[in-house]
């Protein structure tokens, strides 16, 4: 039996297939509003549906993954061009509902080892997991086996709480820690187990700012371990899994195979036992120092300049190769070539911070961040994440790495740093676009699953350009946008436009060049997007549109000559906008052939005029011949009304 669903349902039917009712809502899971979806096709099959918001860039990739440890994606599908994952039920419960206090047996057969092999899976093929945490994990009652939440309905380690993430990308704002890598997640692993093995996450009722302080002072193992009670033979595993270093950390081979008391070696980070010190804090390690230089860099900068920090470098630790490369920091300078605007001390903020630690994020313009996060900053940016002095910020960071790459190629970058600000001016230059509108395609370009970040449709999560267009169709009436803001704005708004354009582009069409875009009113260069769009990617009517475009195309109308060609072509707009076809649409008028034709004949007509005006001056110096010959053969008056009934034809054709 078919399903009727009714215009003022609660009921959403994806792909003809999956009934959700949105009035029933569950527990969010993979950070997505969920919901039940029945399967209409099968009796009594149900599944999750999630309502992913910000997918992952990977999520093509990622959801094909298949572990027995992780909740795999049955389905995506779209509704009204936002998508939709299917998946199945979890287990049980997740962990955020209770931890539970594990044996050491229980969390290397039922944690440990099925993520690693999960984890080592996903890092063949190229990819992270960055979900590792309770409200993302799931036990079936009275098991003890953990199953992941589903991959990539969330972009990377967005979600992740500070606790959970290692240095490197925990001090960042969750939109900057990039896709980070397998060490990253062996890192969550790690403090997943040590939560596991004391029923309780460590510095619990800390805030992130107190927990970062400790992790800093400390180091991360040290922070999270001690006063707790954890399992010998689990001990030097967890110092490895939570070291700060992402190269002491174990591969996930390594804990696959683990076996109680495995012992672990992790080159030691020997502190100073002279603390230097920075905005009021004491230091002992180069990492702490390096976060403590972005939060206080006027102090930083001073001690730099003053060779302080070079000289504690040498003294205290003991570390001669970075002390000279501090030393050679400290002096404000570019490279040859490098783009003037830039501030020095900005540099040699951010080199000197690559130096003490090769592994932390970039620092620039008072932001830690992974250049390959710009394109998701730049999203969330636009989605309101952030205030508008941030955005401006983020904005301007994004501009320079995109435009001056060259900048930040200097030995002392750290590899991954120059790798990904690379690969980001590569995607920028590949855009062809300039300015903001390159900032705003971005996004759009390195996420297919990006939906459209247009204010006027954010909540509506469209990712598929025919969505879009569906969408616009349905919200052009006269109260939603007025005919004076058609007619100076256009039909979209920027982000609509950056986003059919970077579809366009990824099928290789380019409906505009920029210098035809900027010679064409908005209203105009929006429908030759729209029809671009609508021939490429929907097929169905954009009736409304077309008629809200009536009015203005009727005024391209002008430009031909004829008045019965002008006539029939006003006939057949009318019945081309009720038709909904924008690329005939836009034919009938933008019709070169036609109108060439037209002008043709308009200056045959125009040379006509002059021919007959040319006989009328004549006609004086010959009147006595005329009139000889119209007495003669009674044709005179003939031939003069004649001349002026075919001037006034012509005219009212041509010159009206």
């Amino acid at each position: 039996m078919d399903y009727i669903q009714g215009d003022d349902s609660p009921e959403l039917l994806i792909a003809d297939r999956y009934l959700v009712n949105t009035t029933q809502k569950q527990s969010m899971i993979g950070g997505c509003p969920t919901w039940v979806a029945q399967d209409i096709t099968a009796t009594g099959s149900t599944w999750l549906a999630l309502a992913p918001s910000m997918p992952s860039p990977r999520f093509s990739e990622l959801m094909f993954f298949r572990h027995e440890s992780v909740i795999g994606l049955h389905a995506h599908e779209y509704h009204n061009g936002a998508l939709w994952v299917l998946c199945a039920h979890p287990p049980g419960p997740s962990l955020a509902e209770g931890l539970g206090l594990w044996s050491e047996s229980q969390i290397i057969d039922g944690v440990i080892r099925p993520m690693a092999d999960a984890l080592e899976k996903l890092d063949t093929a190229g990819l992270t997991c960055r979900g590792i945490r309770p409200e993302n994990l799931f036990v079936g009652q009275g098991l003890h086996k953990v199953v992941l939440g589903p991959l990539g309905v969330a972009a990377g380690a967005t979600l992740q709480p500070v606790l959970f993430e290692p240095l490197c990308s925990a001090a960042c704002h969750p939109t900057a820690r990039g896709v980070g890598t397998i060490a990253c997640d062996v890192f969550s692993l790690g403090v997943l187990v040590l939560s596991l093995c004391i029923g309780e996450l460590p510095l619990k009722g800390l805030s992130d700012v107190e927990i970062l302080r400790r992790r800093f002072e400390l180091g991360s193992a040290t922070a999270y371990m001690q006063g707790h009670n954890v399992p010998a033979g689990l001990v030097s595993l967890l110092e490895a899994m939570l070291s700060d270093a992402p190269e002491n950390r174990p591969g996930p081979s390594d804990l696959i195979t683990i076996a109680p008391s495995k012992l672990f070696s992790l080159r030691a980070e020997i502190p100073a036992r002279t603390p230097l010190m920075i905005g009021g804090v004491e230091v002992r390690t180069p990492r702490a120092l390096a976060w403590y230089g972005g939060k206080y860099q006027n102090e930083f900068l001073s001690l730099l300049q003053r060779k302080i920090i070079s000289q504690w470098l040498h003294r205290e630790l003991e570390l001669s190769v970075m002390s000279s490369l501090i030393e050679q920091a400290g002096v404000a300078f570019l490279p040859s070539g490098a783009n003037k605007a830039v501030d020095p001390t900005t540099m040699v903020v951010t080199r000197a911070i690559a130096i003490l630690d090769p592994a932390a994020p970039m620092f620039w313009a008072g932001r830690w961040f992974w250049p390959e996060a710009i394109p998701q900053m730049l999203a969330h940016a636009e989605a309101g994440a952030f205030q508008p002095d941030e955005q401006r910020n983020i904005r301007g960071i994004a501009s320079f790495l995109m435009t001056s790459p060259e900048v930040f190629d200097a030995p002392t970058l750290p590899a991954l740093q120059a790798t990904q600000i690379g690969a980001l001016a590569v995607a920028a230059r590949r855009t062809g676009a300039k300015g903001m509108e390159q900032l705003r395609r971005l996004p759009y370009d390195m996420n297919v699953y990006q939906p459209c970040l247009s204010s006027r449709c954010l909540k509506e999560r469209i990712s598929l350009s025919a969505g879009l267009l569906q969408w616009l169709n349905g919200h052009l009436s006269e109260e939603e946008v007025s005919a004076e803001d058609i007619g100076r704005s256009g039909f979209m708004d920027d982000q609509m436009r950056t986003f059919l354009e970077s579809h366009c582009a990824r099928q290789g069409i380019v409906p505009l060049a920029q210098s035809q875009k900027a010679g064409l009113p908005s209203w105009l260069a929006d429908l030759t997007l729209l029809a671009a769009a609508q021939r490429r990617f929907d097929k169905d009517a954009l009736s409304s549109i077309a008629k809200r475009a009536l009015p203005l195309l009727e005024t391209e109308l002008k430009q031909w000559r004829s008045r019965t060609a002008r006539a029939k072509r006003r006939a057949k707009l009318s019945q081309l906008a009720e038709a909904g076809n924008l690329t005939r649409f836009l034919d009938n008028v933008n019709d070169p052939a036609g109108l060439q034709k037209d002008r043709k004949m308009a200056r045959q007509a125009e040379v006509e005029i002059a021919h007959l005006e040319q006989i009328l001056e004549d006609e004086p110096n010959r009147k006595a011949v005329h009139e000889k010959q119209a007495r003669n053969a009674g044709e005179f008056f003939s031939l003069l009304v004649g001349i002026v009934v075919s001037m006034a034809s012509i005219w009212l054709e041509f010159c009206q």
